[in-house]
């Protein structure tokens, strides 16, 4: 099948079948080599963002105030049935559980050596030899380098809280990726698919995009070797059935607790969006940031959102109608994650829901999938196959989106609230008693404990 520029995968290092030209031990080692440089870069670069995640780690406002707080003082097991918003909530309440095993001081760390984990699995997943249908691995290295710069997007970075949006993207590859040949791979996927549809209700959003990758290929089968997508078939089934069944829990969770979602009013108008999908979206990933003042909406204002907006939509269409079936599901899925959070946003107590959105830093997990969407769309548009014209401009735009990614992707240290010496004092406490953990993002984010 066509790549996502178009061409042919070479030789992977990435894979662990041995060719017959090459002798046995250089091809054990060649993988071997190739995985510990990924992990040690991957590893490298997720730690050096914000170094104080772990040299410093602090508990990030439901990673203490909700899971770990729920975990403790009502017993894993309990917590882990509790819906939050409405949903299942299984990935932050299991880290939860597993945080419950360390010292209390360490709590924090743990949970977030866990979302750095996960915020590892995709770029090591798109380099492996699962993804060699998206193209040879320069490419993919170089997309999977995206996923560790992407700007802006602190909010999803080594907290447990926000980490549903990186399985998201996982759960996401895992579909378009080619099926696993071994035991270990269909482990993986089962694993990845059955707790990311237990965390939050993506599967719903991912269930239309994992049914295109199984049914398109067998209405269009001259693009694919027909004998091998039979082959296929049974487990891109399976997969589908893992998210229909996490599809039917989060429902029924749904109507079990339908007093969890209040109903709001979204204050919805084609300004607004336009403002949102500039500042939120496309800015960032050439500015590092979104320069827009959300005190300020002038003609001149809305008039440059438009036209970025309308610039990054007919990118997508394009895209959507030339690119590769990968593509196209990783765009479909991107944008049902961004229509799904502007019609069904985390209540806030203003008037209208959708006015944080213009704040700059507002919801930044929202816009996480729509930008890595927008990234790839670009590294597309440098193909080979694409006309010259849209070949030179998307070289531009990438010239200016990789300076705006190396110079803004340091994140600042968190302000240091001393959770130690909170810790100090709850272990005074007598048992029964209340203990007060004040966590980032400050304000109301108040972590209660019962000493037990």
């Amino acid at each position: 099948m066509e790549g996502i520029i178009g061409t042919s995968p070479a030789v992977d290092p990435a894979s662990t079948s041995k060719p017959r030209t090459v002798s046995q031990p250089s091809a054990t080692r060649t993988p071997t080599l190739f995985w510990a440089v990924a992990i040690s870069v991957t590893a490298a670069l997720l730690f050096l963002r914000r170094p104080d995640a772990l040299l410093r780690a602090q508990f990030w406002a439901e990673d203490g105030v909700v899971w770990f707080a729920d975990a403790y003082n009502f017993g894993a097991l309990k917590a882990l049935l509790r819906a939050r918003d409405g949903y299942l909530q299984t990935l932050p309440r299991l880290a939860s559980a597993v945080a419950l095993w360390a010292p209390l001081v360490r709590a924090p760390l743990v949970t977030n050596l866990i979302a750095l984990v996960i915020e590892a699995l995709p770029p090591l997943f798109l380099v492996s030899a699962r993804m060699r249908n998206l193209g040879p691995l320069g490419l993919r290295c170089t997309l999977a380098l995206l996923l560790l710069f992407v700007p802006d997007a602190s909010e999803v970075h080594a907290a447990i809280t926000d980490s549903e949006f990186q399985m998201a993207v996982l759960a996401c590859l895992v579909i378009i990726a080619e099926v696993p040949r071994s035991l270990a791979g269909r482990i993986f996927d089962v694993v990845v698919l059955a707790l990311f549809s237990l965390t939050g209700p993506f599967c719903v959003l991912l269930f239309p995009v994992a049914l295109a990758r199984i049914l398109v290929p067998l209405l269009v089968p001259q693009s694919i070797n027909v004998q091998a997508s039979k082959s296929e078939n049974r487990w891109r089934w399976i997969q589908i059935s893992l998210l229909v069944a996490g599809g039917l829990v989060q429902g029924l969770t749904v109507l079990t607790t339908a007093g969890a979602r209040l109903n709001t009013t979204l204050g919805a108008s084609l300004a607004t969006f336009v403002q949102i999908m500039a500042g939120q979206i496309v800015l960032p990933l050439f500015l590092g940031r979104n320069p827009f003042d959300p005190m300020t909406s002038g003609p001149t204002k809305v008039m440059l959102a438009s036209l970025l907006t309308i610039s990054a939509l007919f990118a997508f269409a394009y895209a959507l109608a030339k690119g590769s079936l990968e593509l196209r599901c990783f765009i479909v899925f991107a944008l049902l994650v961004l229509a799904a959070a502007l019609a069904f946003p985390t209540v806030e107590p203003t008037r209208y829901q959708w006015e944080p959105f213009l704040v700059p830093g507002q919801g930044q997990r929202y816009w996480y999938l729509p930008k890595l969407a927008l990234m790839a769309t670009l590294v597309w548009l440098l193909g080979r196959q694409r006309p010259a014209t849209a070949r030179v401009m998307a070289g531009a735009l990438a010239c200016i989106m990789g300076f705006a990614l190396v110079s803004h992707w340091r994140y600042p240290p968190f302000p240091d609230f001393r959770f130690d010496s909170y810790v100090r004092v709850f272990e005074q406490l007598p048992h029964g008693a209340t203990g007060q953990f004040r966590l980032n993002p400050g304000g109301p984010w108040i972590m209660l404990l019962v000493k037990k």
